[in-house]
């Protein structure tokens, strides 16, 4: 499969049942939407500091998170599983990323939307996904 599949701005095309969800095709068109109403929002309620915080802030420690798992997850931490890469699992990094630093789970089973596969490896994440479905 070719990655720029997975990834956005992809080629959406080439996935034979994108074009059979027309909720995906919107969102894909309009996802700038989602962070300019979340960055007007916080202007509105919070002037300029709420914007700094609320907004840019919030952001970079999102994208931070995020690149803390792509590359910290695979320099600490242990190996549960043998895998062809170096992905290792770090309660630390689950701990401040929300489960995701679960990460030698995630590449053991990529298309788990749980990360956390022992009763000890916290995963709210999960645990989110399951009261949302359970309120269906």
């Amino acid at each position: 499969m070719d990655p720029l599949d997975q990834v956005q701005g992809g080629r959406p095309h080439r996935i034979k049942d994108f074009a059979s969800y027309p909720e995906l095709r919107l969102l894909e068109r309009v996802a700038w939407i989602g962070p300019w109403l979340l960055a007007i929002g916080c202007l509105l309620i919070g002037g300029w500091g709420g914007l700094l915080i609320g907004f840019f802030l919030s952001t970079v420690l999102l994208w931070h998170g995020t690149f803390l798992v792509n590359s910290a997850a695979h320099l600490v931490g242990r190996r549960r599983f043998a895998t062809p890469d170096t992905s290792r699992n770090s309660a630390l990094i689950a701990a401040i990323t929300g489960g995701e630093g679960w990460h030698n789970n995630h590449h053991y089973l990529p298309a788990s939307a749980r990360q956390g596969f022992a009763w000890w490896e916290i995963d709210p994440t999960w645990y989110g996904l399951r009261a949302l479905a359970a309120l269906r």
